[in-house]
Protein backbone atom coordinates (compact mmCIF):
# COMPACT_ATOMS: atom_id res chain seq x y z
CA UNK A 1 0.00 0.00 0.00
CA UNK A 2 1.69 3.46 -0.73
CA UNK A 3 1.65 6.05 1.86
CA UNK A 4 0.33 9.45 1.35
CA UNK A 5 0.30 12.17 4.38
CA UNK A 6 -3.15 12.95 4.24
CA UNK A 7 -3.97 9.88 5.24
CA UNK A 8 -1.66 9.61 7.85
CA UNK A 9 -3.08 10.10 11.92
CA UNK A 10 -0.64 12.44 12.59
CA UNK A 11 -1.56 14.76 9.91
CA UNK A 12 -3.81 17.46 10.79
CA UNK A 13 -5.03 20.60 8.56
CA UNK A 14 -5.53 24.02 10.37
CA UNK A 15 -4.28 27.04 8.54
CA UNK A 16 -1.18 24.65 7.11
CA UNK A 17 -0.95 20.98 7.28
CA UNK A 18 1.52 19.97 9.47
CA UNK A 19 3.25 16.84 10.71
CA UNK A 20 2.75 15.68 14.58
CA UNK A 21 5.53 13.22 14.60
CA UNK A 22 7.91 14.87 12.89
CA UNK A 23 6.89 18.71 14.10
CA UNK A 24 6.94 19.75 11.15
CA UNK A 25 4.73 22.03 8.21
CA UNK A 26 3.77 20.08 5.36
CA UNK A 27 3.08 22.09 1.55
CA UNK A 28 -0.36 20.69 0.10
CA UNK A 29 1.91 19.43 -3.08
CA UNK A 30 3.67 16.91 0.51
CA UNK A 31 0.26 16.05 1.69
CA UNK A 32 -0.63 14.22 -2.05
CA UNK A 33 2.88 13.16 -2.93
CA UNK A 34 4.14 9.33 -1.89
CA UNK A 35 6.04 8.79 0.74
CA UNK A 36 8.26 6.54 2.91
CA UNK A 37 7.66 7.65 6.21
CA UNK A 38 8.95 5.33 8.91
CA UNK A 39 6.39 6.78 11.00
CA UNK A 40 3.35 6.39 9.25
CA UNK A 41 0.07 5.32 10.80
CA UNK A 42 -3.15 4.86 8.69
CA UNK A 43 -5.90 6.96 10.03
CA UNK A 44 -9.16 5.05 10.19
CA UNK A 45 -10.76 9.02 9.65
CA UNK A 46 -9.29 8.65 5.84
CA UNK A 47 -8.72 11.70 4.16
CA UNK A 48 -7.26 14.81 6.34
CA UNK A 49 -10.03 17.33 3.97
CA UNK A 50 -12.46 14.82 2.90
CA UNK A 51 -12.66 12.33 4.90
CA UNK A 52 -12.77 9.33 2.36
CA UNK A 53 -10.86 6.49 2.78
CA UNK A 54 -7.71 5.38 0.77
CA UNK A 55 -8.88 2.91 -1.93
CA UNK A 56 -5.66 1.62 -4.03
CA UNK A 57 -6.14 1.43 -7.64
CA UNK A 58 -6.64 -2.47 -8.95
CA UNK A 59 -3.32 -3.48 -11.01
CA UNK A 60 -3.64 -3.92 -14.66
CA UNK A 61 -2.98 -6.75 -16.35
CA UNK A 62 0.42 -6.35 -18.52
CA UNK A 63 0.13 -8.95 -21.15
CA UNK A 64 -2.28 -9.10 -24.01
CA UNK A 65 -3.39 -11.19 -26.33
CA UNK A 66 -1.77 -11.29 -30.06
CA UNK A 67 -4.83 -10.97 -32.54
CA UNK A 68 -4.23 -12.29 -36.02
CA UNK A 69 -5.71 -10.32 -38.75
CA UNK A 70 -6.48 -12.82 -42.01
CA UNK A 71 -6.64 -11.62 -45.14
CA UNK A 72 -10.00 -13.07 -47.81
CA UNK A 73 -9.13 -13.92 -50.81
CA UNK A 74 -11.44 -13.13 -53.67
Amino acid sequence: MKQYCRYCAFCTNGDTYYCGEKEKVLSSDDVKRVNHCSEYVYSVLGDVDTGKQYKPQRKRKKGYEQIKLEMKEE
